[in-house]
């Protein structure tokens, strides 16, 4: 058909179109029309740019486990009696107007027959007649989306923000992908964790076993996320486990792990649709195994499967993290849209302007933007870490300076000798080791870390080769230790004047409320500590004064 036809039959279908705004129980009424989902499905399906966050599978599922934080809000088009077209919003509780999924669609527009530009300028007038104070905000708009409206209307240019994001993407090749995963780096990498075990890729397509699993994915995700981000997003969201339950047995998930052993070490749980895998849902890898690359490891090997499965794009997504730069073989371009009143619009693009100066001078300066961000993730840490001052007694300010000033003491236990912890009844402790879920339960009582720099402290303790022991209990963390080497020019010449294989225990936490069991807590870690192969004795390095008074009675209980 000729751009010419088609305009001449997109004014036609203009002509004689209906367009109407649905809110709340008037818009959820109409999702459960069975004609109405027959002529959203077939309008999906004819729609180029159109992803699965827009399919009335996601959609509706979203619309159902969220419509208690949400207002649902749905603008059609309809041409005698086909539907041309339909945006599905979602107003938040502070009166943003999103695309439905919010956060966990990751890309967010509306669905139309043609160029979809008249029917978006419909939507807009019907929105802001009914909401006239409304911002709309939806990210990302894909790239084949035609926006020009936006710009080549003088009323549409003074409201609204357009910014363009990167999308890499990943364009499956077998060839390609085979090459890269026999790179002399990723070889060594995968022969190193066959020596520690076997090592196996898996697609999950079992319902049960998703289920089985999902538990440890999401620890490993908000762990990830804690640590980086300061955000926990299966603790702070009861839906979004069922969500992506219900999504998968609707066969909208892609899911795949990367174990070793028994052991899940990466893994990938994305949207799929249209030939299509997003990264959006969830991805994550143990942080036990960071410096064999666990997750590069995985989506290539995801990669070798979406080629079995004929799948032709793996979407990697707008975002600023490296790994995705290593594995897209092009980019797209995406575009983040803001439309409000236009004062509001002058605010934002002047905000934007001043953040692009501040910028670009700092790369004159030779200031990388990798800098910046870094500063900006230090002084969010910093505002968390004084908000968490907030409600601590001067005595826990005074002990906390005390202690960070207190030369470490070292506690020497023997292996010929550690039975006699046993005088402390630490099997009443049962500890769990490298065990995500239990820091996931870390809370700041007691102690002037947050968890924020409580989760990062301890993702790099993983990464660097250390063992956690932790003690929960009703999901409440009440203490942990760390086991590894020595990370200190005086601690590496303490070791060397001991026994060979002697192990160091460090980082010790212990939560006000097991202060009465510190004891028999800290008499379990040294018993599993030396139940380690080939450990002979442990040394335990401690500033805190309460746990080296526990540690002198310990000590003193062995010696007798």
């Amino acid at each position: 058909m000729s751009i010419e036809v088609k305009h001449t039959l997109e004014k036609t279908l203009v002509a004689g179109t209906s367009t109407k705004l649905l809110v709340g129980e008037e818009a959820l009424q109409q999702l459960t029309d069975v004609c109405f989902q027959d002529n959203w499905d077939n309008l999906y399906r004819a729609c180029s740019w159109g992803t699965v966050f827009q399919s009335r599978a996601y959609v509706t599922t979203w619309y159902q486990f969220y419509q208690k934080e949400y207002l649902t809000v749905l603008v059609k088009a309809e041409h005698e009696g086909e539907l041309t077209g339909l945006l599905t919003l979602a107003q938040k509780k502070d009166g943003v107007f999103v695309g439905a999924g919010d956060t966990q669609a990751e890309y967010q527009v509306w669905l139309s027959l043609y160029s979809g530009e008249s029917f978006m300028q419909q939507a807009l007038l019907q929105l802001h007649k009914y909401f006239p104070k409304a911002r709309l905000h939806l990210k990302y708009i894909p790239a084949t989306t035609k926006i020009g409206f936006l710009n080549n209307n003088a009323e549409w240019r003074n409201r609204c923000i357009i910014r363009p994001h990167r999308q890499p993407l990943l364009h499956i090749d077998d060839a390609l992908i085979t090459q890269q995963l026999k790179k002399k780096n990723r070889r060594e990498k995968i022969n190193r964790l066959n020596r520690l075990g076997e090592l196996k890729f898996e697609r999950i397509t079992d319902f049960e076993l998703f289920q089985h699993v999902f538990d440890d994915l999401a620890s490993q995700y908000d762990f990830r996320k804690g640590a980086m981000h300061n955000r926990y997003f299966f603790r702070t969201d009861e839906q979004k486990k069922d969500f992506l339950f219900s999504l998968y047995r609707q066969n909208l998930l892609h899911a795949t792990v990367l174990r070793l052993g028994n052991e899940i070490i990466a893994s990938n749980v994305g949207l799929m649709g249209k030939n299509w895998v997003h990264l959006q849902g969830l991805n994550t890898h143990s942080p036990l195994y960071a410096k064999h690359s666990p997750g590069m490891l995985h989506f290539l090997m995801m990669g070798k499967l979406l080629a079995e499965e004929r799948i032709e794009v793996f979407d990697l997504t707008p975002g600023l993290d490296s790994y995705k730069d290593g594995l897209a073989t092009d980019y797209a371009t995406v575009h983040e849209l803001v439309v409000e009143k236009v004062f509001s619009s002058f605010k934002r693009r002047a905000t934007i302007i001043l953040n692009e100066y501040v910028k670009k001078s700092g790369s004159l300066f030779g200031i990388k933007a990798s800098s910046l961000r870094k500063a900006k993730l230090a002084s969010l840490q910093a505002i968390n870490t004084i908000n968490g001052l907030r409600g601590h007694s001067i005595r826990i300010l005074a002990n906390h300076l005390r202690n960070k000033i207190n030369p470490a003491q070292y506690f020497l236990f023997q292996n010929d000798s550690f039975k006699k912890c046993w005088l402390y009844k630490s099997n009443k402790v049962k500890l769990n080791k490298n065990n995500l879920s239990d820091l996931l339960n870390y809370e700041q009582r007691g102690s002037l870390q947050t968890r924020w720099e409580f989760l990062e402290e301890a993702m790099h303790r993983f990464e660097v080769g250390e063992h956690c022991y932790s003690w929960s209990e009703q999901g409440q963390l009440l203490g942990c230790a760390w086991v590894g080497a020595a990370d200190q020019a005086a601690q590496r010449v303490l070791l060397s004047q001991l026994p060979e294989g002697v192990v160091l225990v460090q980082g010790i936490y212990c939560h006000p409320a097991a202060y009465d069991r510190l004891l028999s807590f800290l008499a379990a870690v040294v018993r599993e500590a030396l139940e380690e192969p080939n450990v002979p004795a442990i040394v335990i390095s401690v500033k805190d004064t309460a746990l080296c008074k526990a540690l002198t009675m310990i000590n003193s209980a062995v010696i007798k």
